[in-house]
């Protein structure tokens, strides 16, 4: 099995819904919307995160849809600027949470 069929797994058995966004988007521009709208807290308030296999296998499936269409990648297609703070870990939840702050 390929590291894209075990995290979209991972991905599938926690959040079926958003598995089936990634499954639709895959290849699009939309995906890489997906992401940074899962990924990154561009709000004002705090979100819960994801369990850590989860973060990490959305983090994989990102890196993979970056190489595979690295035209659509946040880099080349957003002029935005996300300054981002270090993935952090609550450990009694077991949840991950990245945050980032959006300048221009």
């Amino acid at each position: 099995m390929s590291d894209l069929q075990d995290n979209f797994n991972v991905v599938l058995n926690a959040f079926p819904s958003i598995a089936k966004k990634i499954k639709l988007f895959w290849g699009y521009q939309d995906f890489t919307d997906l992401m940074q709208d899962l990924l990154y807290n561009t709000r004002d308030h705090s979100r819960a995160g994801f369990p850590l296999a989860v973060a990490t296998a959305l983090f994989e499936l990102q890196t993979l849809h970056d190489r595979t269409f690295p035209q659509l990648s946040e880099k080349s297609s957003n002029e935005r600027t996300l300054s981002y703070r270090p993935l952090a870990l609550d450990e009694s939840q077991g949840r991950s949470m990245a945050q980032a702050r959006v300048t221009n």
